[in-house]
């Protein structure tokens, strides 16, 4: 393994990152939550094999000095295009006059998976469905509405631009809702207009099912059930902690998914890897009609670490959480 420089850089908007410089500028801690990053180096710094040639750099903050003629990989680990556009171009200029033997998560093709950008990076896969999406930047009320008269697509989710679990963000059914917006603030600070489709099955359930790619290849995380519209990982304790069917529903569909599912979407998830381009991403997604429905594709999400309560009602989770983390391993260590 060659040594490893892994890039950390704050949202363009202060607001939400909650990182400073006088927090960080005497290093790093691992375990600290940056926003809209891909939140690898807890499990990277507890690995002796990969924390001895690793080191993390806040850009903005530590300086970077090599060694004449050094020999280094860098590691991109901001994911958020909407949020941090400008600490992308930064981190691709230190790519630039560096020139790693290899750079992975490029900049550039992190604003591939951009919410508006999305649907144009993966239009027209077979198998697969992504939902319009419109970015918007009203002021006031007033152009609130207007912009979502213009998407005209009701039922529609609004989304706050480069917030992450579902913080800001609302579904709403008819435009008569868009009066419970007027007195926030959030909607007037950059926002996604996101077409909804009706993911529940015939419970009445929707799932989020998450595969993450890895140099290309996918690996099935979880499958989350939910009775709200928004299925999140934090959500488990909403339904599934009071159903254990709930928890073996989601131990039998991983291991079929993974035996069966990801070779007959093979094609799928080939293609899509392709045109995003990225090292490592998640892709988190519904199965509709025999259809992947994708909700987001970006390297923001979390897929190394496992606490999901107290007792091990989610054990069944481990074995997936391992081959994630052998093939991250395997990634860094060969290069």
């Amino acid at each position: 393994m060659k040594t490893t420089l892994f890039l950390l850089g704050a949202s363009d908007n202060e607001a939400q990152s909650p990182s400073t410089r006088e927090r960080v500028r005497g290093g790093v801690q691992v375990t600290t939550d940056f926003a809209g990053v891909l939140p690898i180096l807890p499990y990277v710094m507890s690995d002796p094999t990969m924390s001895a040639k690793s080191h993390t750099v806040m850009v903005g903050v530590h300086e970077i000095e090599l060694a004449r003629n050094a020999q280094v990989n860098l590691f991109n680990l901001v994911g958020d295009a909407d949020s941090s556009a400008a600490m992308l171009h930064n981190i691709e200029a230190i790519a630039g006059r560096i020139k790693p033997a290899r750079l992975f998560n490029p900049p550039r093709h992190v604003f591939r998976t951009s919410r508006s950008r999305l649907p144009q990076t993966l239009a027209d896969i077979p198998g697969c469905i992504v939902p319009r999406v419109e970015a918007a930047n009203p002021g006031n009320y007033a152009e609130l509405r207007t912009v979502c008269r213009e998407f005209g697509a009701w039922p529609m989710i609004v989304r706050a631009r480069g917030f992450h679990g579902g913080e800001h963000m609302v579904l709403l059914a008819e435009e008569a809702q868009l009066g419970s917006l007027e007195g926030q603030a959030w909607p007037y600070g950059g926002i996604f207009l996101i077409q909804y489709i009706d993911a529940r099955n015939e419970q009445g359930l929707n799932h989020k099912i998450r595969v993450v790619m890895v140099d290309g290849v996918p690996y099935v995380r979880h499958c989350i059930y939910s009775d709200q519209w928004a299925v999140h990982t934090s959500g488990r304790s909403i339904l599934m902690d009071r159903d254990r069917s709930l928890c073996r529903r989601e131990e039998q569909f991983l291991a079929s998914f993974r035996d069966r599912g990801l070779g007959e979407y093979a094609a799928v998830f080939r293609e899509i890897y392709q045109r995003i381009g990225l090292d490592v991403f998640g892709i988190d997604f519904a199965l509709v009609d025999g259809q992947i429905l994708i909700f987001e594709a970006n390297a923001c999400m979390s897929f190394v670490g496992a606490r999901y309560g107290s007792d091990d009602r989610y054990q069944y989770l481990d074995g997936y959480v391992r081959d994630v983390r052998r093939a991250l391993k395997k990634l860094l260590v060969k290069a």
